[in-house]
C-alpha cells in the first residue's frame, strides 16, 4: 500500500515538463482549431462525452476530473481491474486525435481507437482495440523482461513498434493519432514515430503475431470508439481533442 501511495504523490505532484502552459490556455481550442473542425474530447470540468465501457454512465469511482486533468486514480495493477476502461460516447473513422499525458513511475496505460464493444463482454481484461501503448519504457518489466519494442510507447500495441528514444515518466508528454482510409500514424512530442498501412505486409503480419491474431477482423475495423484504459497505474489526460478527416 505504501508503494501505491508513493507512486500516486509522484505522478500528481511531480513538476511538469518546461513547456507546460497555464491553467487559462489548458482545455481549450483556439478560434483556428474551431474554424477547422477540431472538437474537445475534455472540457476540464466533467466528464461530459464518456462512459464506462459496457455501461451507460461514467465510473462512480476511479476516474475523475481535478485540476484540468482527466484522472485515472487507479491503483490496482490490474487490467480493467480497478474503476475500467472509459470510452467516447461517439465513435470515430478517420480522424486527427490529439492529448496529452502524464504517467507514474511504472506505469502501464493507453488509449485505444476503433473500439466496438463486441458481445459477450470479455469476463476479464480491457476491451479489444488498436491501443496507442502509454508506459514506463525503461522500467515496466512484463513477464520477469524488460519491454519489446512492440509494447513501448507510441507502438501500436503488440503489432506495431513505434521507432523512438524511451519516454520519461512524471512530466507531461503530446501525442497524436491519425487515422484516415488505411493509413495510421502516430507522433510523440511534435515527431512522427510511426506510419503503417493497414493493408501491408508488415501490418498484416504483426496481426498475425499478436493476441489479437484470433479476433475476427481485427486488421479491417472500420470504426469505433476512443478508449481511456484502466490498467491500474495512475494516468492524467488534459488536451483531448479531435478532428474528423473526410
Amino acid at each position: 500500500m505504501l508503494d501505491r501511495m508513493l507512486i500516486s504523490c509522484l505522478l500528481f505532484v511531480t513538476v511538469t515538463a518546461p513547456s507546460a502552459r497555464s491553467q487559462t490556455d489548458l482545455n481549450q481550442l483556439t478560434r483556428q482549431e474551431q474554424r477547422e473542425g477540431w472538437q474537445l474530447l475534455f472540457d476540464g470540468k466533467t466528464t461530459q462525452g464518456w462512459r464506462g465501457t459496457y455501461a451507460e454512465t461514467f465510473p462512480a469511482r476511479g476516474w475523475l476530473v481535478r485540476d484540468g486533468e482527466l484522472r485515472g486514480e487507479l491503483t490496482e495493477g490490474a487490467e480493467s481491474g480497478d474503476a475500467g476502461d472509459i470510452v467516447t460516447l461517439k465513435k470515430y473513422r478517420h480522424f486527427d486525435l490529439r492529448f496529452e499525458w502524464k504517467l507514474g513511475p511504472g506505469g502501464n496505460s493507453g488509449v485505444k481507437y476503433f473500439i466496438e464493444e463486441r458481445l459477450p463482454k470479455p469476463q476479464r481484461g480491457s476491451q479489444v482495440g488498436y491501443e496507442y501503448q502509454l508506459i514506463d519504457d525503461a522500467n515496466y518489466i512484463y513477464n520477469g523482461e524488460h519491454l519489446p519494442a512492440d509494447l513501448k510507447t507510441a507502438s501500436i500495441y503488440d503489432v506495431v513498434p513505434a521507432r523512438k528514444p524511451d519516454v520519461q515518466t512524471g512530466v507531461w508528454h503530446q501525442s497524436r493519432i491519425r487515422v484516415q482510409e488505411n493509413r495510421i500514424q502516430h507522433w510523440l512530442d511534435g515527431v512522427k514515430v510511426l506510419d503503417v498501412d493497414r493493408r501491408s505486409e508488415a501490418f498484416r503480419r504483426g496481426v498475425a503475431d499478436s493476441k489479437y491474431k484470433d479476433y475476427a477482423g481485427f486488421a479491417d475495423i472500420p470504426e469505433g470508439h476512443i478508449l481511456l484504459q484502466d490498467h491500474g497505474h495512475n494516468i492524467a489526460f488534459r488536451n483531448l481533442k479531435i478532428k474528423e478527416l473526410p
